[in-house]
């Protein structure tokens, strides 16, 4: 299917009234523009290769997109991994802390092979459906299916040819010149070089074609009226084809944008003399923005057929600007897109102390950063050493952080060696790039929405509604107690409930598991009520479907159903037998040594252990309380008719012979009010236990509730420790309370790098890593070094070095080398 136009169309001008300018009037970005925030995200992964039971690793980098800089907008990041036939195998939820986090997957051992990708989005970004998300594709090889390998299985789409053809601006109109970009591509969606003829429908030869990059080119095509136009091709096989031009349309205007150098463009608006007539006089604007944020406007008159001014743009951010020509009244005509570039330039340098070295030896990496800004700046950085195992599995323009933020995220559709519009050495760079502006278009962010309807989510959110029990109304004058109990972390909080009954808690920061205990509390502190949660649960933004190639070992290509989902070259059968027989090795060893791909088991000595939230309730107690209890009350069916702990505190005779004049009151360890401890539900309750010394009371501190305990310090601890799991007391729960069991951030695993310089056991084991070295935490200063060591694995291999992450005022940087291992 060709494509003529993208984002902005010609519409036809009516003649209208306007104030008089003389000359281009240009006015920078309006204070008053208020406009929605934009968050772009990026992950910085390992490696692009893996085999089943291998660990992915990666660094989150989130931004707002208007000014490039780290974002706290956000605090929570959705990190999925989506098989071939777009089913989300495993997903992670990342903790943004100013803009970063990082996380990791361990793929299961049974995953055939496929191309798989990682998707990465803010519930925020949804209010404009997926065109934010970032994805990245990575392949996944099982050795288990070498048998089913098939070397011409592409073949057919490899030779399938499609040919778009995009005037600048939006569309060709009758006896204007314009320049038309055409792009040529595969089946695979790999661009394809190309000749031809453009035809008259006479017959007439009026122009030709002939690609310059990756299948794109363009040609300059003058319409006549009422003419149709056609081209002839030939591919590299000599095949000609045909394919039908856009029509032009008898009125409208032109916009063509030339490159006079970093700090100016030339701008040049043509048009017919039907058109002319209309709009003569006319005052027109041309309107810059980026990532839908308003930059400058230039106002100006159509006093010709040609009319040409320079635009300065050296104040423009650096990236991809829409051009876009409008009327008065802001009806477009057409759009343009262009690539601003100053000499503002941050570089991260990565180097080894040699290019060449043994299996097992120390390596010492150094990285720099050399910024030319008179603004200090830091940045943050993240590092990955990993073996390559097939040159030809390496691209060589792959997508960075640099590639990503500045184009790929601002473009329609995936973008071909898309870091090689950032080669600095390529005399071409600045041409393709334009080049590719021209045929790819540009993301236009669409608001989804008339309000926001995915919030930005600043941790998590605990919910819900209490109601009478035999009736549905909302329970009056009633507030909601919420523990949130965590190992390292715990949360108890009273929160009010509304006049229907809702109750919100927001922003809670949890990582990892916690047990949490709500119950619904009446204006007479009794626990009463139908107490209705909220699903905790966060559903992911379903997967729509497209054709796109996705398997590796099939008898045939299948195809996989996300939308806009890069197409990437299928590895080819030589290259796959490497990693076959590669991972066939590293298999065979490490079930005969019991190893696996990141960390090996012997080369940790345990020195402690952590606390283990669901050990046994004394054992709990104790750690709770830093001592052993005084007196214990261990909560039996029989006592789950008192309801609540104060209930149970008026009659039980144990807490008779254990009065406290002045106690503090805990909770799993945890101080909380008078209040809170008395209306907990019995249903919850493992044990209630007795501090009544002095000694053992101080560890607690002083109790600040009660201001005469400021005076007189606490004489005792009454404690509760809650049941563990989420169990209850008994089968059927209390209507007026929740136990359940729930998860926040997944919390990152560090990454081990084994030490070859000591005496070990596990140095004699076999180090068959293949990714050596994996730091997401990297913070430097301009001008200063960073210094990092790890040690190689076996078995002789390259070794590439890459370094990415942003800078402190929004400039992305990368770095990559590589050494061999002999």
């Amino acid at each position: 299917m060709k494509i003529f136009s993208i984002f902005a169309f010609l519409l036809t001008v009516l003649c209208r009234s306007a104030s008089c300018h003389q000359g281009v009037n240009i006015q920078n970005q309006l204070t008053e523009d208020s406009l929605n925030i934009i968050e772009k995200v990026y992950l910085h992964v390992d490696r692009d290769i893996y085999y089943p039971g291998d660990d992915i690793w990666f660094k989150a980098y989130l931004l707002e997109a208007s000014e490039r800089l780290l974002s706290d907008h956000s605090n929570n990041l959705h990190v999925e991994l989506i098989s071939p036939g777009s089913e989300i195998i495993s997903k992670r939820t990342v903790r943004i802390y100013k803009g970063l986090g990082n996380g990791d997957f361990v793929l299961p051992d049974t995953l055939p092979s496929g191309q798989y990708y990682l998707r990465a989005y803010t519930n925020y970004m949804r209010n404009w459906g997926n065109q934010l998300f970032f994805r990245r594709n990575i392949l996944i090889i099982n050795p288990k299916d070498a048998g089913k390998l098939i070397s011409d299985s592409t073949d057919y789409l490899r030779d399938k040819l499609d040919i778009s053809f995009f005037p600048e601006g939006g569309s060709l109109v009758a006896s204007v010149p314009s320049v038309v970009a055409f792009k040529a591509e595969n089946g695979l969606g790999e661009g394809c070089e190309i000749s031809g003829e453009i035809y008259s429908s006479t017959g007439e030869i009026v122009s030709t074609l002939k690609s310059t990059h990756n299948g794109m080119g363009t040609f300059v095509l003058s319409p006549d009226p009422g003419q149709k136009y056609y081209a002839v091709v030939k591919n590299a096989k000599g095949v000609s084809s045909r394919y039908e031009l856009p029509a032009s349309f008898l009125t409208g205007v032109v916009l063509n944008i030339t490159r006079d150098n970093n700090k100016e463009l030339a701008v040049t608006i043509r048009t017919n003399q039907t058109t002319f007539a209309q709009i003569s006089g006319e005052i027109l604007t041309l309107k810059v923005s980026a990532r839908n944020v308003f930059l400058k406007k230039a106002e100006f008159r159509i006093e010709s057929l040609a009319n040409r001014f320079i635009l300065p743009v050296d104040d423009l951010p650096v990236g991809i600007v829409a051009m876009t020509l409008s009327v008065e009244d802001e009806t477009p005509l057409c759009e343009r897109l262009v690539y601003i570039q100053n000499n503002e330039e941050c570089k991260v340098k990565v180097e080894t102390d040699k290019a060449v070295y043994n299996q097992r030896d120390s390596v010492s990496v150094k990285i720099s950063l050399k910024a030319d800004s008179l603004i200090p700046q830091d940045a943050f950085l993240s590092f990955s050493a990993t073996k390559i195992i097939s040159s030809e599995s390496f691209p060589l323009f792959p997508s960075t952080i640099s590639s990503w933020f500045l184009l790929e995220s601002d473009v329609h559709g995936p973008v071909e060696k898309p870091s090689y519009y950032f080669d600095p050495s390529n005399p071409y760079m600045m041409k393709d790039l334009d080049l590719l502006l021209l045929t790819q278009g540009w993301r236009d962010f669409k608001w989804k929405y008339k309000n926001v309807f995915f919030p930005p989510e600043t941790g998590f959110t605990i919910s819900g509604r209490v109601r009478r029990k035999f009736s549905d109304v909302a329970l009056k004058d009633c507030r909601v107690n919420i523990g949130i109990f965590s190992v390292g972390n715990p949360i108890i909080t009273t929160v009010p409930a509304d006049t229907s009954g809702r109750f919100r808690l927001e922003g809670v920061d949890l990582t990892g598991s916690a047990k949490l205990i709500a119950s619904a509390v009446s204006k007479k502190n009794n626990l009463k009520g139908w107490l209705i949660m909220d699903t905790i649960k966060y559903y992911p933004e379903k997967l729509t479907k497209i054709l796109s190639p996705t398997k590796v070992f099939e008898n045939k290509v299948q195809f996989g159903n996300e939308d806009q989902l890069a197409i990437e070259n299928i590895t080819s059968p030589g290259t796959i037998h490497k990693f076959i027989q590669y991972a066939e090795i590293k298999n065979s060893i490490s079930k005969q040594f019991k190893l696996s791909d990141t960390i090996n088991p012997g080369e940790v000595t345990i020195t402690a252990r952590k606390f283990d939230e669901a050990g046994s309730a004394s054992a709990r107690t104790r750690h709770y309380l830093n001592a052993i209890p005084d007196a214990t009350l261990i909560v039996s069916p029989q006592l789950e008719k008192y309801g609540t702990t104060r209930q149970i505190f008026k009659k039980s005779p144990f807490f008779f012979m254990h009065m406290i004049e002045r106690p503090i009151f805990v909770i799993d360890g945890i101080k909380v009010p008078g209040e809170m401890f008395f209306t907990f539900p019995i249903s919850s309750v493992e044990r209630f236990d007795i501090l009544d010394t002095w000694a053992k009371t101080a560890y607690f501190g002083p109790n600040q509730e009660n201001p005469i305990y400021q005076i007189k310090p606490a004489t005792g601890v009454y404690s509760i420790t809650t049941r563990s799991n989420g169990s209850l007391l008994h089968d059927v729960p209390d209507l007026h309370s929740v136990q359940i069991n729930i998860s926040g951030y997944d919390e990152p695993r560090i990454f081990y790098s084994p030490k070859h310089n000591t005496t070990l056991q596990s140095d004699y084991k076999p180090d068959l890593r293949t990714t050596l070295l994996w730091e997401p935490n990297i913070k430097m200063g301009n001008k200063k070094d960073f210094f990092l060591n790890y040690f190689n694995a076996d078995f002789p291999s390259k070794v590439i070095v890459t370094i990415e992450g942003i800078t402190s005022t929004g400039i992305p940087v990368t770095a990559t080398t590589e050494y061999e291992v002999k």
